[in-house]
């Protein structure tokens, strides 16, 4: 089968409709990324102007999956009720948004039910306590139950795409998350490396000057690392840098055909996907030889 030129392209299918890629396996692939994808800008808050400083995303779960990111980078903080209810809560840098764990694992079953040939990263960067220590044996448990046919075993991780559609029509799903002993290591990846630059408030120059700094030296993993590539002020709070993104990441230039993820504010603004899926088939082709 031909890739589907990307005039044509939907960004929801844009995996399935790029076989060259399915010779890959995980590590290999370039993949967009959404920064702190829990917190977007149509959840709700403690305080309506909250969501200006916190709020790293346009869109939902589900709609960010839709316009084609395949990594979420995911913050988490546990709490329980008055009545004893623990819930799961996204949140960034202490700033909780109204979207739960339930509301992201009901979103993306519907996202692969209409997309069944799509590939997901869960990236659960963060595990934090809310009013209580996160509870990692619930958190599996809840992850067991609700997502369990979908995952992909962690023994299966060197396996191609190819070799994956084959090994089971519903198994599309990575979970990756910080080793605990409650984490069924069967069920979770170990967690993946972030490489940001270190600076609360950081600048666009600031940014091009870390990347440019991580790229410098190819980093070789055969697990997949996340490259932040966001820009955040305290007046503006995070920033819709798309015109860079598309700049730094064209497959004309090398910087994205030396990545893995690119975590990024407000994705779907920028040519990110369709960037990170003309650098996979360019990889693809390349290892193939």
């Amino acid at each position: 089968m031909n890739n589907v030129p990307l005039e044509n392209l939907k960004n929801s299918q844009w995996m399935a409709a790029t076989p060259s890629i399915d010779s890959m396996v995980l590590g290999e692939l370039i993949l967009p990324g959404a920064h702190n994808s829990g917190v977007d800008k149509k959840a709700t808050y403690a305080a309506p102007a909250i969501a200006h400083w916190a709020a790293c995303q346009n869109n939902s779960f589900l709609e960010q999956l839709q316009n084609g990111a395949r990594a979420l980078d995911l913050r988490l903080e546990y709490d329980i009720d008055s009545r004893g209810v623990g819930t799961f809560w996204f949140q960034h840098s202490g700033i909780r948004s109204s979207r739960s764990l339930e509301n992201l694992i009901m979103q993306l079953i519907r996202f692969l039910e209409a997309n069944p040939d799509e590939f997901v990263l869960l990236d659960f960067h963060e595990l934090a306590a809310g009013n209580s220590a996160f509870d990692h044996r619930e958190f599996n448990r809840f992850l067991t139950v609700h997502l369990g046919p979908r995952v992909i075993p962690s023994s299966n991780r060197h396996l191609t795409l190819d070799q994956l559609k084959k090994e089971s029509r519903v198994q599309r799903v990575w979970l990756a998350a910080p080793r605990h002993p409650a984490l069924d290591r069967e069920f979770f990846l170990p967690d993946i490396e972030h490489f940001w630059s270190g600076i609360g408030t950081t600048s666009v120059s600031e940014l091009q000057a870390h990347i440019a700094n991580v790229l410098r030296a190819p980093y070789f993993s055969s697990m997949p690392w996340s490259l932040s590539a966001t820009s955040y002020t305290i007046a503006m709070g995070p920033l819709d840098i798309k015109e860079h993104l598309d700049r730094w990441f064209h497959p004309d230039n090398s910087w994205v055909h030396s990545c893995s993820i690119i975590n990024a504010d407000f994705f779907e603004e920028s040519r990110l996907v369709q960037n990170c899926r003309t650098a996979n088939i360019i990889r693809a082709q390349q290892r193939d030889k």
